[in-house]
């Protein structure tokens, strides 16, 4: 082998290394947005227009990719099954507005590297829904075509850290 001939092949391997590179950067470009709930949370202090007793499912939405993107909506999604679930039937949708609990209203510009938390009242149709399929809650966003959701298992009997 000549060495022009592996100084073609060199520059070859680089240039395909190179094009690899730039498609995996191009894949992982934009907003890369995460989605976590918890439910059975209860406000701790006092909160203007709040009730006693009333439980939450808290919505945390972290932005960790390299553009901003606008979070547009905050919804609930049920399947009555798994097999449901993955054909994406769903079998009641909810749109939330507003966020019951914490502030900022939506739509709400996420940047990154940033976090919006947003709540749900946890009501005792929800709670059956949990049980009796699977729910889900998330977000839509301007960058996306799809909601990005997370699925909540509400238990029957939560156990109180904090006595009221």
């Amino acid at each position: 082998m000549k060495i022009t001939e592996l100084a073609a092949w060199w520059g070859a391997i680089i240039a395909t290394l190179v094009l690899l590179w730039d498609m995996y950067k191009w894949e992982r470009s934009g907003p890369i947005i995460n989605v976590s709930a918890s439910p059975n949370m209860q406000p701790f202090g006092k909160i203007p227009n709040h009730s006693e007793g009333k439980k939450y499912i808290a919505v945390e939405v972290t932005n960790i990719g390299n553009r901003k993107t606008t979070i547009t909506h905050l919804v609930v999604f049920h399947y009555k099954s798994l097999f449901r679930k993955i054909r994406g039937k769903k079998d009641k949708s909810f749109i939330v507005l507003p966020p019951a609990l914490l502030p900022p209203p939506l739509p709400y510009v996420i940047e990154p590297g940033e976090r919006w938390l947003g709540g749900i009242e946890q009501t005792s149709k929800l709670e059956e829904m949990s049980r009796n399929g699977y729910l889900y809650c998330g977000i839509y966003h301007s960058c996306g075509k799809k909601p990005i959701l997370q699925r909540v298992v509400i238990h029957k009997n939560p156990e109180s850290v904090l006595e009221t």
